[in-house]
């Protein structure tokens, strides 16, 4: 049976049922409600239920005051949602193209930066800061792309997970020109338009989407203070010097990079990524700020964030959360 889900305050509406998530018919319907995991472990498409009623995976309903997660529940009846939408993403629509690789790096000990070239006429229409997930051999993973310009093609950085089913595929030989497919785009991290100040916060290869983010606000000669965080376990980790490259050719960037593990060989900034930022501002009311990494890090650094003034409607995130 049909219901239908209305969106506020946006004003929108489309039809679920029983046989999709809410998301999920949102995103069937070309409406971009906030997301990220779509596995119900990052908590980024949570919403508030204002009227009817919808039920999870296990059969727990949800009524009116009620927050849900629209990844995980179905409508149960018509319903009226407090939910995020975004129209900058209109018009897209996620689909499946196969690729080859262009290009295949080994950038450290665990990650590796491969290239994918589509056909001429496949175009994903992203924007930087989202994902696809990548097919291969019967496995898929999500991945976030590293790269602004969707002429060169799409770049993944892919960390070495131990006994990792596509982390094992992709570290075993793989070769130029090998065959793939790839679906997207997907995902609601992106930049906002804005005049604002940005902080960048990036744990392991959650650099990818800030790389991405970066390049293209350099493209558009942005004028914004932007500050870059890069937070890695030891020295060694960090595989790209672009950061730096930045740092030192605009004024306006800057790169702070730091280590959370003992490292007898590292001079710089220590511990965790996101209390570097709580030490250098005293206030955060006037940020952006975009976080990538694990949910341990996103959760945190919100809830610390906003003791600084940061308040919530300017902090933006996306969490890599591990495949079950």
């Amino acid at each position: 049976m049909s219901h239908i889900i209305k969106i506020f305050p946006s004003d929108i509406s489309f039809s679920g049922d029983g046989d999709k998530s809410i998301l999920d018919a949102a995103l069937t319907a070309g409406i971009h409600l906030e997301h990220s995991c779509k596995s119900g472990d990052c908590g980024i498409c949570e919403s508030d239920i204002l009227n009817g009623e919808a039920v999870d995976v296990e059969g727990k309903v949800y009524g009116k005051g009620d927050k849900i997660l629209t990844c995980c529940c179905k409508p149960k009846m018509d319903l009226e949602l407090s939910a995020h939408y975004f129209p900058e993403l209109d018009g897209q629509i996620k689909k499946i193209v196969p690729c080859k690789v262009s290009k295949a790096l080994l950038v450290s000990d665990d990650v590796i930066s491969i290239n994918l070239r589509m056909p001429p006429t496949a175009k994903l229409g992203f924007l930087p800061g989202q994902y696809v997930n990548l097919q291969y051999k019967g496995v898929t993973r999500s991945y976030s792309i590293a790269n602004s310009n969707e002429a060169d093609g799409v770049e993944l950085h892919i960390r070495n997970v131990v006994s990792g089913q596509m982390s094992t595929l992709i570290f075993d030989n793989l070769q130029e020109n090998t065959l793939m497919r790839i679906e997207g785009p997907c995902g609601t991290f992106f930049i906002r338009e804005s005049d604002r100040p940005v902080i960048f916060l990036a744990g392991g290869t959650g650099f990818a989407p800030v790389k991405a983010m970066v390049e293209y606000l350099v493209q558009q000669k942005t004028n914004r203070l932007i500050y870059i965080y890069w937070g890695m376990p030891l020295a060694k980790d960090f595989y790209s010097s672009l950061p730096q490259e930045l740092s030192q050719l605009y004024d306006n960037i800057n790169f702070i990079p730091v280590v959370s593990e003992y490292d007898s060989n590292w001079e710089g900034r220590k511990g965790l990524v996101h209390h570097a930022v709580m030490e250098d501002f005293g206030s955060l009311e006037s940020f952006d700020i975009y976080a990538c990494g694990s949910p341990v890090m996103i959760d945190a650094s919100k809830k610390d964030f906003m003791t600084k003034g940061l308040s919530v409607e300017h902090f933006y995130s996306d969490a890599f959360t591990a495949s079950k």
